[in-house]
């Protein structure tokens, strides 16, 4: 059948898609083949190895009328409405203190930590943030609101690491700031529908730096500024922009990394709603080891799973029982009562959770 092919953001991929070139690491390997039918792996490989774009095979058919199916506003809670309302005002707060700041300007640390903690004293426990956010995927912009739901995925997850007062305060600003020197690239680069050169990833391949050097002048806390300017590091020495390696690498950097690639791995709409958060949970399982580091990782995989302990979840197989037992080091196989027999997870391979229901 005849295709023409398509440049595309990674944020646009979804499921089902077909590659018409080879996707390529940074290093010029090839990460996945050309003919692949896109996967939930493949998209997990691609914002793990910050991919920023692919080429796409789009068969020419006859043109169809289309009801996008994909509007979901009159399911709505009230409870998130009002979430949402809130999300969009702090928004362009965000959006007005970014710009700001990357224009050499200075705002106050605790307004910008006041941005994302608003939205988190609101919720009534630590679950309702995932599904907001899950609701939020399809209807927001990328650019800010990834870094808003960065800042508050790191909020939650200092949290969870039993963080001070202060740290969690400072690693939710480094959240908010993390992707602040892309601001300073040009948007022509940033929203090139085109296959970028040589010369224009090398341009995105520097915005951590770019970030620092943004706020390495400002009255802010020097985990902040490694934060930013470490957040894409990977453990093995295959990040960017300083390649360094585990021991190196500032721990507000892998904390980032990890919210970063969470936000970007579910912003992608064949995500929305319908992927259960065990098979999000499986892939950082199966394809982060010595990329990101297992110290902090498995406390943010294991915390998120405990968010569903006790729901009521469908299994691949067809079976609808309640998740009753999450295990510390596979967090994505919990124990499941399905009334007639409780199924251990870890010891079925082949089976998942399909849905949350």
């Amino acid at each position: 059948m005849e295709y023409k092919i398509n440049r595309i953001s990674i944020h646009d991929v979804e499921i089902g898609m077909e590659l018409a070139n080879d996707v390529l690491t940074s290093n010029g390997l090839i990460l996945i083949p050309t003919n692949t039918v896109i996967t939930q792996n493949n998209i997990f490989k691609m914002n793990l190895y910050q991919i920023l774009s692919v080429d796409i095979k789009k068969y020419i058919t006859p043109k169809e009328n289309n009801i996008d199916t994909d509007v979901e506003d009159r399911d709505f809670t009230q409870k998130f409405l009002e979430f949402k309302t809130n999300y969009d005002n702090n928004k362009q707060k965000l959006t007005k203190q970014l710009n700001q700041i990357s224009e050499g300007g200075n705002v106050n640390i605790k307004d910008l930590f006041r941005i994302s903690n608003d939205l988190m004293k609101a919720l009534k426990n630590k679950s309702e943030l995932f599904n907001y956010l899950n609701h939020l995927r399809s209807i927001d912009e990328y650019t800010y609101s990834h870094s808003l739901n960065v800042s508050m995925l790191c909020n939650i997850f200092g949290q969870w690491l039993h963080l001070d007062r202060q740290h969690i305060e400072n690693l939710t600003v480094a959240g908010l700031l993390h992707d602040i020197g892309k601001l300073s690239i040009d948007v022509k680069i940033i929203n090139k529908p085109g296959k970028l050169t040589e010369d224009e990833f090398a341009i995105i391949e520097k915005h951590p730096e770019i970030g620092y050097d943004i706020v390495k002048n400002l009255d802010y806390p020097e985990e902040i500024k490694m934060g930013i300017l470490m957040h894409h590091e990977k453990i093995d020495g295959s990040g960017y922009p300083l390649h360094l390696k585990d021991t190196q690498i500032h721990e507000y950097g892998k904390i980032i990394a990890i919210a970063d690639i969470y936000d970007a791995m579910t912003s992608v709409r064949s995500y929305h709603k319908k992927t259960s958060p065990f098979k999000v949970i499986r892939l950082f399982e199966r394809e982060s080891y010595g990329l990101l580091d297992t110290k902090f990782l498995f406390v943010f995989l294991e915390h998120i799973a405990y968010n569903y302990l006790h729901r009521t979840v469908r299994l691949s197989n067809g079976e609808v029982g309640k998740i009753i037992f999450i295990h510390k080091t596979t967090p994505s196989k919990p124990i499941v009562d399905v009334g007639t027999a409780i199924i251990d997870m870890q010891d079925e391979t082949d089976l998942d959770i399909e849905e949350i229901m």
